[in-house]
């Protein structure tokens, strides 16, 4: 396997102490370690057709384009305080 970038939690709030210890909880410096514990080849193989709307422009590499969009949802999922400014908030009723 080549080398791969570490995966991007994106802005967030975090302190450099916790960002560590999420990064390595959570195997984000190494990912062949998440895609292998979250199947992401596996996964990004039968996600990788493009949509009708994506075949107009193409793309050089649907598969790597699938990994990508399953690693960030992943990293998103797994660590819900990656990228705050794309959370959905959550609010309790007055009543």
């Amino acid at each position: 396997m080549t080398h791969q970038e570490p995966l991007d939690l994106g802005a967030t709030e975090l302190s450099a102490t916790e960002e560590e210890r999420i990064r390595r909880e959570h195997d984000l410096d190494r990912p062949e370690v998440f895609d292998r514990r979250n199947d992401v080849d596996r996964r990004a193989r039968t996600r990788a057709n493009l949509l009708p709307e994506e075949l107009e422009t193409g793309s050089a590499d649907p598969e790597a384009q699938a990994r990508e969009v399953l690693r960030d949802s992943d990293v998103r999922t797994e660590v819900p305080e990656s990228a705050p400014d794309t959370m959905v908030e959550r609010r309790e009723s007055g009543t």
